[in-house]
């Protein structure tokens, strides 16, 4: 059987179906998220299962005719391994071979592939495209061409009036691609809706929401297009009139910057980008003007066949008679062949018939024109039709639709009756007229799983808004869409699982429109101070920190003290303003005065809850300038106010405080007994609100102590497991900022101090990656340095020292010097061998001051090692020894033998001689531990 052959089967290992023809990984059934460079190499190395191919076969199949570095199949790979789980469970799906390749090692089944079905999109979801359309008409040839230009040009733009079906088609074009077997250039399809935003400054939120990134930085472009950089799809970017200058921003960023990355746009404009291609989607053709057409004549056209097949599909019962035919004929040219606007007309024709229906259109079209009607803008065209099924509503339903106006999203009808039912409409009037709406097709319904949801059409919101804002009940129905959505807020701080009834992306467009209402010249400020500081909650879980920073910003800019006396809206505001100034580099300084005031304003109203918070804040500020005595007075101030909240896991969360304090401080007995108890009494995987309030998932930063702990006391395969541990559970939380917190400070150092060279590269593939997208500045500079400290340890320090200075250098600009001590010491002990001894001296004695304030630190053994190595190192003997004599009697004093064994196992002496060196030092409880990876180093 050819590969091509084989290519058409279904391929099922483990839990896992793959289907190379239809590029879809399935598992239990589910479709699997995988970009198409690792989704390329997995078809590969499954088809050639138990073959061993190299990286050069990996490059050919997924960068044909273009170079790439060999560190990109690394970085496939540990996307594969992500996805596939692979090492979980003691599942082993792709191994490494040592300098051949990798090998695919699962047993694979094979059998012919079922009839197409559209897997991938079976369910909507950010990101995914809404599903399918049903049968098209009139469309044959567009989709035809379209589907030709697609996998030819990097832009296309579908252009057209609103209503004509610029969507519909894009869809249809996708679906029909897949259903016929076409195998398009791009791997995947990402789906970007943009109809539900009102503020073109959330436009960078949209793509992120749709491709799973996180914007945690001040530049969202570079985040989009850093994470698009190595990806191969085609985004579909539905609705980009209303925004369509940073849409503009955006295409021409990733035409740049993102080369195997595919556009696909619907506007109402061209978005006027160079290589642009323009395909101008028409309204559909109508019959002509003759006296006597019949009904089956008129048919002919596509206009009058969507048309009567919407009243078909909706009036079932009644019977299109031959003398209609004249009629729907100029029903279709009085609405020019828009198929928005056919379908608005067949949800009306029950109540007048063709020939009364006819009649209306007639009557309201000589309103609007007032002349010519082809002489206007096709816009003022969907505006006629929306004004014409506008008046045909009951007084009752023209209310209704106005105030339903407010909703971004969609809603249920319980949401309607909080917005509408007021004044002349009673609940039961909304019931009755949301029904109505909905037979009228001005409402759609929308997949939901709990309550009947439904959504307004894009063009519909924007006209009946426009009605709202001529109505008396414009303030009234904003008002309380605010509060609406302050209602839904209240729900995010409550602990929950993981899945929730609220739908937290649609929120947050409605959210998004009900604080630009607020802040409005003709809002309510005191209403969006209290919108901003429930939303904050959200903009945590969502990791939206810039929009949090901004909003948090405006509210403080716009807040009266004389409504609150007490500052509790201060407090809160300023306790997210902390958390949202940390994660840039140039911001973070600003964090400890904000975090100060914060603690004042809690204890001045004694909040506990914020107490808390603020304390974290100053915790977390002090480890970050590496002041961990004040750190550690910190936590046991968090102690004593966890003792006074009413969830006891907050006492947890002191334990592991304290323990990374004392980690830090040298004490790892002390910080081992305080993580292993938050561990035992700390639920998994915790409170959403505990992931809100502390940047990272508690029971993930416990692990990732734990795991450095145990390196220092010697126990090296007991440090990577538990760092394996804790990025599994970052990873089935789907929390990016958790998982780069473990990744940056704990799974690629301890990769590193245990020489796993290979775990070590495909980790920090992972953090620089990650971090990059993410735009998590001073974690990836930490990759930085780490990849700089690899190519160290590989014996290539002319890549590796310029890394390294730049990380330190870097660090130190920044005052983030937490981690400082480490990097600046693995790069002395690469600057003494390459006869760099100023450089190293200097940094030494700038680590030595930081004895002086405390000498039990826990990198003190190692800072008095290197000093003693450069002393031998510059022939001075006597002070040599005993800096190495100091060093190993510190080790020995704090229990922190992992740096004594390292130093032993990096010397040059014989096994037996470095084994008789390490038990010199090390109990005998751990010698039989220890035997194995001595043996192996």
């Amino acid at each position: 059987m050819t590969m091509a052959d084989r290519s058409d089967e279904v391929l099922s290992f483990g839990s896992f179906e793959l289907m190379p023809s239809r590029r879809i990984l399935l598992e239990n059934g589910k479709p699997v998220g995988i970009r198409s460079r690792a989704l390329d190499i997995l078809c590969l190395l499954v088809e050639a299962a138990g073959q061993i191919l190299s990286k050069d076969d990996l490059l050919a199949r997924a960068w044909p005719s273009t170079f790439v570095a060999e560190a990109n199949v690394r970085v496939q790979i540990n996307e594969l391994r992500r996805v596939l789980g692979d090492g979980r469970r003691g599942r082993r799906y792709i191994v490494t071979v040592p300098n051949r390749g990798y090998s695919f090692v699962e047993t694979v089944l094979r059998r012919p592939a079922v009839p197409p079905a559209d897997f991938a999109n079976d369910r909507a979801g950010p990101g995914l495209p809404p599903a399918r359309p049903g049968r098209i008409i009139g469309r044959d040839r567009s989709i035809q061409t379209l589907a030709r230009q697609i996998q030819q040009r990097r832009l296309v733009t579908v252009v057209g009036t609103g209503g004509v079906g610029k969507t519909t088609l894009a869809l249809s074009v996708i679906a029909q691609m897949r259903r016929e077997g076409e195998k398009p250039a791009w791997g995947k399809t990402v789906f970007v809706d943009l109809a539900s935003l009102s503020d073109a400054h959330a436009v960078p939120s949209a793509f992120a929401s749709a491709l799973g990134a996180v914007l945690a930085g001040e530049d969202a472009l570079s985040s989009i297009v850093n994470y698009l950089g190595e990806e191969t799809c085609l985004l579909v970017i539905d609705n980009c009139e209303h925004v369509i200058d940073p849409v503009v921003d955006i295409v021409e960023a990733i035409l740049r910057h993102a080369p195997n990355v595919f556009v696909l746009a619907t506007s109402r404009e061209p978005l006027r980008v160079a290589d642009e291609w323009v395909y101008r989607l028409q309204p559909l053709a109508a019959p002509p003007v003759v006296a006597t057409l019949s009904l089956d004549e008129a048919l002919a056209y596509p206009a009058a066949a969507l048309f009567v097949e919407r009243v078909r599909a909706r009036c079932g019962s009644m019977v299109l008679r031959d003398d209609d035919g004249r009629f729907v004929a100029d029903i279709c040219r009085r609405l020019d062949g828009i198929p928005l606007a056919l379908e608005l007309a067949a949800g009306r024709y029950e109540a007048f018939g063709a020939r009364g229906l006819a009649a209306v259109l007639d009557n309201l079209f000589a309103v609007l024109t007032r002349g010519e009607r082809k002489a206007l803008p096709r816009q003022k065209t969907l505006h006629a039709t929306l004004d014409w099924s506008f008046n045909l509503l009951s007084m009752r339903d023209q209310t209704l639709l106005r105030r339903l106006a407010v909703f971004s999203s969609r809603f249920t009808l319980d949401s309607a009756s909080a917005i509408a039912a007021w004044g002349e409409l009673s609940t039961v009037d909304v019931t009755e007229g949301v029904a109505d709406l909905v037979s009228q097709s001005l409402l759609s319904t929308a997949p939901a799983e709990e309550s009947p949801c439904f959504v307004l059409l894009e063009t519909t919101r924007a006209y009946a808004r426009e009605k709202l804002a001529a109505a008396p009940c414009a303030v009234e129905a904003a008002r309380r869409h605010a509060r609406w959505c302050l209602d839904l807020l209240a729900e995010i701080e409550l602990p929950a699982g993981p899945t929730r009834a609220t739908d937290e992306l649609g929120l947050l467009a409605d959210l998004r429109a009900a604080l630009n209402w607020a802040f409005s010249p003709h809002g309510d400020p005191k209403s969006g101070v209290s919108l901003t500081v429930a939303a904050i909650p959200l903009w945590l879980r969502l990791s939206l920190v810039s929009e949090c920073r901004q909003r948090v910003e405006e509210a403080l800019a716009r807040h009266d003290d004389e409504d609150d006396p007490t500052d509790g809206i201060v407090l809160k505001l300023q306790t997210a303003r902390g958390w949202s100034l940390m994660y840039n580099a140039g911001t973070a300084r600003g964090t400890s005065d904000v975090w100060q005031l914060a603690h004042e304003l809690a204890e001045r109203l004694n909040d506990n809850d914020y107490r808390l918070r603020s304390l974290w804040g100053l915790w977390a500020g002090h480890m970050k300038s590496a002041a961990f005595e004040a750190a550690l007075d910190s936590a046991f101030q968090f102690k004593v106010a966890a003792g006074q909240s009413p969830d006891r896991d907050d006492l947890a969360i002191a334990d592991r405080l304290i323990g990374t304090s004392l980690h830090f401080l040298g004490d790892q007995p002390g910080a081992r007994q305080h993580i292993e108890q938050m561990l035992d009494r700390y639920p998994a995987p915790g409170h959403r609100s505990h992931i809100a309030r502390y940047q990272v998932a508690p029971r993930i930063a416990a692990l990732m102590t734990l795991s450095r702990v145990l390196w220092l006391q010697g126990y090296a395969g007991a440090a990577a497991d538990m760092a394996a541990a804790s990025i599994a559970e970052a990873r089935s939380l789907s929390h990016h900022l958790s998982l780069c917190y473990t990744l940056a400070q704990s799974a690629c150092p301890i990769a590193l101090l245990i020489g796993d060279f290979e775990q070590a590269d495909r980790l920090i593939d992972e953090l620089v990656e990650e971090t990059a997208r993410h735009r998590l500045e001073v974690w990836h500079i930490y990759a930085q340095a780490y990849r700089g400290h690899l190519q160290l340890l590989r014996g290539e320090p002319e890549r590796g020292l310029p890394l390294m200075q730049r990380a330190v250098d870097e660090l130190r600009s920044a005052r983030f010097m937490q981690h400082h001590s480490a990097f600046a010491l693995a790069l002395v002990e690469a600057l003494i061998p390459a006869g760099r001894t100023d450089a190293a001296d200097a940094l030494l004695d700038e680590q030595l001051a930081y004895l002086r304030r405390g000498s039990r630190l826990w990198v003190a053994p190692e800072i008095l090692r290197l000093k003693g190595e450069l002393a031998l190192h510059l022939g001075d003997q006597t002070s040599g020894e005993a800096l190495l004599d100091q060093s190993l009697m510190l080790a020995k004093q704090t229990g922190q033998l992992g740096w004594h064994i390292r130093s032993c196992l990096k010397s040059s002496a014989s096994r037996d001689d470095r084994l008789r060196a390490i038990q010199k030092i090390v109990p005998r409880s751990l010698l039989s531990h220890l035997d194995a990876e001595i043996a192996d180093a």
